[in-house]
């Protein structure tokens, strides 16, 4: 059984370091728009953090889809298959283009969701809702081209080029938010849609700037990415087969989460407010364990593409181990010191005293997240993308809803029900990825 030239743990950490710095760069885009409309009104403020998450929820359906090229180009980079690299970019870019044709529709469908969810909002907040997102949607198509380009880079182990994009687009869409949401520099002060065209602008801008990196004389070269081809039916079918279920399993994953938070706020308007500064700290622990994910599934692809399964299920339980102890310190935080934690955010009595409990809760699944987060992503880096998607079906909608609603409300057991409920659904997802993982059918999946 032949080991890695390079040290497991130095190569999980050298991938994943850089995604870190990427991953927050998320963060910080989320509330940048956010942050810019708090200076026109209230309404808008609850108009852009609600158009937000729906737009968020369905976004990640067809970008996690576009980043099923890191299992393809993984593969091949393993396999030291330069050639199948240019091609399975290009399969990729096909299924984008194909559902890059649903953006049309977009528009409207994001209207009536967002008419239905805010039903009892004020009208104003409907009118700012409705024309934010009649124009973020058609960034689709662009974040969809820059998810290929990031697998593409990935998959061969670069990480620190898609982090540096990653905070291009952060910086880009800071500038454009100051000059047309607030109206500097001349431009019109455009309020909420100036936050939404500045978003659209920033990621078309990432999108070129992919096109330049991923179509470079050197990758030309190299890879093949120049050779424009059309995919066959077998080969889109094989892109929709693995890429699909990967979208829909995060499109579950985020929509679950959405649901409870929504569930959370029959609870009180101080449980809600709880239950949100605690998300902001488990976001922290999130983007630390994502990374680490997405870095082991880089290099399942890899391990497999070059024939050791071996290896990549050393890198699996190097990435468990690191992912979940340091989930678990940052969790400690939260039994140390959650009443100093809430009050960063607020000073009322009533909050702080949920959200110490909420905290402590959730201290107690941190590692459990980290290995169900590092797994989960080595089997999508395997191909075993259905099963990721089906167990997320049945714990999210299956499990964690109705269980919630029982705990928190049926039997009175609310803010700690639902958060225990919470804490069933991603244990379970950990046992669950864990016994399919070791039951090693993921080593033998055959992608091409």
């Amino acid at each position: 059984m032949a080991k890695p030239k390079t040290g497991i743990t130095k190569q999980i950490l050298g991938l994943a370091s850089p995604l870190i710095i990427q991953n927050l760069s998320y963060t910080i885009l989320g509330v940048t728009d956010t942050f810019f409309v708090s200076r026109i009104s209230t309404d808008a403020v609850a108009a852009v953090g609600l158009a937000g998450i729906l737009f968020f929820a369905i976004l990640v359906l067809f970008r996690s889809t576009a980043n099923s090229s890191i299992v393809f180009v993984g593969r091949a980079y393993g396999a030291r298959d330069y050639e199948a690299i240019g091609k399975a970019v290009w399969n990729v870019l096909n299924v984008v283009a194909l559902l890059s044709l649903l953006v049309f529709l977009l528009p409207s469908l994001y209207t009536f969701l967002f008419a239905f969810a805010v039903s009892d909002a004020s009208p104003n907040i409907k009118v700012l809702g409705i024309s934010y997102l009649q124009i973020i949607a058609y960034e689709v198509p662009f974040v969809m081209f820059y998810a290929v380009v990031w697998g593409f880079l990935v998959g061969r182990n670069d990480s620190r080029t898609p982090m540096l994009l990653a905070w291009f687009t952060v910086a880009i869409n800071i500038f454009l938010d100051w000059v047309l949401v607030l109206g500097n520099l001349g431009a019109p002060a455009m309020g909420v849609k100036g936050a939404a065209y500045a978003t659209l602008i920033a990621n078309i801008l990432s999108g070129i700037l992919s096109a330049f990196i991923l179509w470079s004389p050197s990758n030309r070269k190299e890879y093949g990415t120049g050779k424009f081809r059309i995919a066959s039916f077998k080969e889109i079918k094989q892109v929709i087969k693995i890429g699909l279920p990967m979208g829909f399993g995060d499109f579950v994953e985020i929509s679950s989460f959405s649901i409870f938070f929504a569930m959370l706020g029959r609870l009180g308007t101080n449980v809600l407010a709880a239950s949100n500064i605690a998300l902001q700290y488990m976001s922290i622990s999130f983007t630390l364990g994502m990374a680490i994910a997405q870095a082991g599934s880089s290099l399942v692809s890899q391990y497999l593409g070059a024939k050791e399964p071996d290896n990549a299920q050393r890198v699996v339980y190097r990435a468990s181990a690191i992912a979940g102890l340091l989930m678990a310190v940052i969790g400690l935080t939260y039994l140390i010191a959650p009443k100093a934690l809430i009050r960063v955010f607020v000073n009322d009595p009533e909050v702080i005293a949920a959200g110490v409990v909420i905290l402590k809760m959730i201290a107690f699944y941190q590692a459990f997240d980290g290995v169900a987060i590092v797994i989960s992503g080595a089997l999508n880096g395997a191909g075993d993308t259905a099963f990721t998607m089906f167990a997320k079906i049945l714990f999210g909608w299956g499990v964690f809803l109705p269980l919630t609603w029982l705990l928190a409300f049926k039997l009175d057991g609310g803010v700690v029900g639902a958060w225990a409920a919470a804490i069933v659904y991603l244990s379970g997802l950990a046992i669950i990825y864990f016994l399919r993982f070791r039951a090693g059918t993921w080593k033998t999946i055959e992608i091409s």
